[in-house]
């Protein structure tokens, strides 16, 4: 490959070399390229300056995908003499020193204004004469684009895993409680009994609809800005699709513009967090429910919940709550991307690097949360005693009651509730429950009365009478989590 003489002042210019009729050789480049160091640009800055804009802070968890990223682009620029093989052997081996050097650390204590700068300048230490080379055929905005892109794909990976070993667990828990009888609630008072394991399995497929919006959004994230350059593309003979493969991405960004400047997607990835915080929330927000000292249908041992200093039979799950807190700042989050973004001109802006930090701690929090949820699950115990005692108050089965009178009297729901009342009424005068009145008693309000009607006032049995395909029915639950297994592990 030759390149055209021209006379160029600053590393942006390189761009705008021809491929075709050009005789600037590898050496004349290489001249030009000696010296030039965009982090020199940052030396003299103010020290308050320099640190408002740093970002190393947040961007250094983009470290393990830069230098992946990095490396795909330098064996995409030897293949197609951009760089000469010898100089790009020296980056990428000098890029792989830095990366087992730093593998595993958490924060880097460095004076960088990014993690790119950072990287940078590590590289110069390294491999001098090679550095020259560096920044050739390619920018630091399509470098942040696509780093995050693999960021954020890596993201959705992990949650989808963390969700999935969540759903486990509900999965597993629900089969431990299959018949355990649970009071259900319709505006917040007692409504039916029903089965524990029914109403935790409505979660695994919430949490199932949370996973499919991460793996829609996974489709639209993995496409690769790489080879975009600042913003309208790259004059070189670069092979954009070379890098991209490389990657694991689906495809090439068919628009360089589009490429730097859409932000979209980290804007899709916060918000099917904050839906899926929602869920998480919801859950916490049940169990601290149940575990409250008004109704006590759950306990946790001491490595969940903290013991009060003062009163020696409070136990707070504070876990839990902090949970619905943290949800509700994924909320702060979203907002704040979309504010950054509604009113940003179709140019690349230092105010993208700002989305970075809501969409990192998002991640984080919803991921820590998915974590403990996990834990909690498997740790509560039950007591079942007093979760039966509270499903069979207040004439929990008088609704079964109405639907067997309305299908076996052939009447209708209107006359079959004043029946069911009028049943009820007497229950209140004799101060009995349904299920103990005589079949005699029954008779005066309902004359088709017979034994099988108890099979709707004894609250284990009236579970059992529901037996649409996603009722309560311990069959059909067990169905459920089947096929509940097969569809989400």
């Amino acid at each position: 490959m030759a390149f055209k003489k021209v006379k160029l002042k600053k590393i942006e210019d390189l761009t705008a070399l021809s491929n075709d009729n050009s005789t600037l050789s590898f050496k004349e480049k290489d001249e030009f390229l000696n010296g030039f160091s965009p982090e020199n640009e940052n030396a003299a800055l103010d020290p308050k300056v320099f640190s408002y804009i740093s970002t190393l802070g947040e961007d250094h968890v983009l470290f393990p995908h830069a230098i992946e990223s990095l490396k795909a682009q330098f064996k995409m620029h030897i293949k197609r003499n951009i760089i000469p093989e010898l100089e790009g052997k020296q980056l990428i081996e000098a890029l792989n020193k830095i990366n087992k050097e730093l593998i595993g650390q958490k924060t880097l204590n460095a004076s960088n204004v990014s993690i790119y700068e950072f990287i940078a300048q590590k590289v110069k230490q390294m491999a001098p004469e090679a550095y020259k080379w560096y920044f050739i055929a390619r920018s630091e905005s399509a470098q942040t684009a696509g780093d995050v892109r693999l960021w954020v794909r890596n993201a959705v990976d992990v949650l989808d895993s963390s969700l999935q070993k969540l759903q486990s667990t509900l999965l597993d828990k629900s089969e431990e409680t299959v018949k355990t009888i649970f009071p259900a609630n319709a505006n917040s008072q007692l409504y039916q009994p029903t089965s524990f394991g029914h109403h935790l399995l409505a979660f695994v497929e919430m949490f199932g609809r949370d996973r499919a919006r991460f793996k829609d959004a996974r489709d639209r994230i993995n496409k690769s800005p790489f080879g975009s350059g600042e913003i309208v593309g790259n004059s070189f003979n670069i092979n954009r699709d070379m890098v991209a493969k490389s990657l694991s991405f689906d495809s090439s960004m068919s628009n360089s513009v589009d490429a730097i400047c859409s932000k979209d997607f980290l804007i899709e990835f916060v918000s099917s967090i904050a839906t899926a915080f929602t869920t998480i929330s919801r859950l916490a927000g049940e169990m601290i429910s149940w575990h409250s000292t008004r109704n006590r249908f759950i306990n946790f041992d001491s490595s969940i919940v903290v013991h009060s200093s003062v009163l020696p039979y409070k136990r707070d799950q504070l876990a839990l709550e902090s949970m619905r807190a943290k949800a509700s700042k994924s909320f702060g989050s979203l907002m704040s991307l979309l504010s950054i973004v509604k009113d940003l001109p179709l140019e690349y802006s230092e105010d993208y690097k700002q989305m970075m930090e809501p969409a990192f701690s998002t991640f984080k929090d919803f991921n820590d949360s998915l974590e403990v949820m996990a834990m909690m699950v498997s740790n509560f115990t039950i007591n079942r005693k007093i979760m039966k005692e509270a499903s069979c108050k207040h004439f929990s089965t008088a609704q079964d009651l109405v639907d067997w009178i309305v299908q076996k009297s052939q009447i209708t729901p209107d006359e079959a509730s004043k029946r069911a009342r009028d049943i009820i009424n007497y229950a209140i005068e004799k101060d009995k429950k349904l299920s103990l009145l005589e079949i005699d008693e029954i008779r005066k309000f309902e004359p088709l009365a017979d034994d099988d009607i108890y099979s709707v006032l004894i609250p284990s049995r009236a579970i059992i009478s529901r037996r649409s395909g996603n009722g309560s029915n311990h069959v059909q639950i067990k169905k459920s989590i089947r096929a509940a297994k097969r569809a989400y592990l």
